[in-house]
């Protein structure tokens, strides 16, 4: 998964600007990418939570102009 593809994936996941979803992918690198996604302002990350396979996140999405 790269960063972009982590972006999309938060994005279809929303209600409003707030997302909850659960990733079941490699759990470090999920952490690493939204973190990255976090420095650069595209969200806010209210939750980070590793579970034993699955990775969850709860946030919001910040608006980022095209």
């Amino acid at each position: 998964m790269n960063k972009d593809r982590l972006f999309k994936f938060i994005q279809t996941s929303t209600r409003g600007n707030f997302f909850s979803v659960e990733i079941s992918e490699d759990g470090t690198e999920v952490v690493r990418l939204a973190k990255e996604l976090e420095k650069e302002g595209r969200i806010k990350l209210r939750e980070c939570k590793r579970k034993e396979q699955i990775v969850y996140l709860e946030g919001i999405l910040k608006f980022v102009p095209s």
